[in-house]
């Protein structure tokens, strides 16, 4: 049984490739017998990456999962294990699978299917974010999904500017896009912030923590498509 699952409700634009780097058709991944799959967004970008991404939760052990995927992958297939987590990867044409098996209670388990479109990689590196962020920061983590017509986009960052000073750089930089502060803070205190935004076109949820003389920023931005 499939299950769509909503990227956008787990996160709280879309930048179309030139079509001279888009790969060819998609490879399938065949699962185990009876596996639940729950389908993750209808189309996500992980760092600027185009992925499809599936789980399927297994009655089965992880050694007999992960078994079924070695057969199901080919050769070659790089294994590797980190604890009770194991993984398996695979390049196949213009694409990379990965498998990450994780084992349940019940001697059941977990795969987190993950297929990334190396040539749209090649392309993606090195690509603005999309956002203005804060100067001098890092940006850890981009994710963007699309189900229906709302886009969902996540940016995770760090800096060292001061809880105050990340939020009215956000501020400015959402008040751009049409989006304003919904309220007073959801939290403040001296270690975190957390306001909410919102606007015609969307909302969005800023997440701010001050830890050893840095900031850790989490941006979350749902828009409509028109």
């Amino acid at each position: 049984m499939t299950r769509p699952v909503s990227l956008a409700s787990m996160l709280l634009g879309s930048v179309l490739l030139p079509a001279s780097v888009l790969a060819g058709p998609w490879p399938t991944v065949a699962h185990p017998d009876g596996a639940r799959l729950d389908l993750i967004g209808q189309q996500v970008r992980l760092n600027g990456i185009p992925m499809r991404m599936e789980r399927a939760h297994c009655a089965a052990p992880a050694d007999t999962v992960v078994a079924h995927y070695r057969r199901t992958l080919g050769s070659p297939v790089a294994h590797s294990r980190v604890g009770d987590t194991q993984v398996l990867a695979r390049a196949q044409g213009d694409f990379f699978i990965t498998v990450t098996v994780s084992p349940l209670r019940n001697a059941a388990s977990e795969a987190l299917v993950a297929i990334a479109d190396m040539p749209a990689a090649r392309h993606a590196a090195g690509q603005a974010s999309g956002f203005v962020l804060p100067a001098g920061s890092e940006l850890l983590s981009d994710m963007e999904s699309i189900d229906g017509q709302i886009v969902a986009r996540q940016w995770v960052l760090t800096n060292k500017h001061g809880l105050r000073a990340n939020l009215e750089h956000f501020s400015a930089r959402l008040d751009d896009r049409g989006l304003k502060p919904d309220g007073p803070p959801l939290a403040e205190s001296a270690e975190a912030l957390a306001q909410g935004f919102e606007g015609p076109a969307g909302e969005a949820k800023l997440v701010l923590v001050r830890h050893d003389g840095a900031t850790q920023a989490v941006l979350t931005v749902l828009s409509r498509l028109p």
